[in-house]
């Protein structure tokens, strides 16, 4: 066994000694086999989405979308390319963020 391995077990030992491992959601309940095959990445994805929480990408995107809807609904040309420039500026923030994730995963 990896020393890790050894202090973690200790660790979950020392808390479920202390009760603090019981009353969770799916006590008592079988693993999910699925969630038994996800890599380190996907249980990060997942407990952020539990959180909340959303890459940036994610939250441009969203607002992208909205501000197309708005766009599809405005006649006014000047506000028209108004809202186009956001959309424009609002795209190449996501361009950078995810090239920033990639970027990050390489190294």
């Amino acid at each position: 066994m990896h020393w890790f391995e050894r202090i973690a077990l200790r660790r979950i030992d020392a808390a479920a000694a202390r009760g603090e491992l019981s009353g969770l959601a799916g006590e008592g309940k079988p693993l999910d086999p699925e969630r038994l095959r996800e890599s380190a990445e996907d249980v990060l994805h997942r407990m952020m989405a539990d959180a909340g929480v959303v890459p940036a990408e994610v939250s441009l995107a969203r607002e992208i979308e909205a501000r197309r809807a708005v766009l599809e609904q405005i006649e006014d040309p000047a506000e028209r390319r108004a809202v186009q420039r956001q959309i424009g500026l609002l795209e190449l923030k996501r361009a950078i963020a995810q090239d920033a994730r990639r970027h990050s995963r390489r190294g």
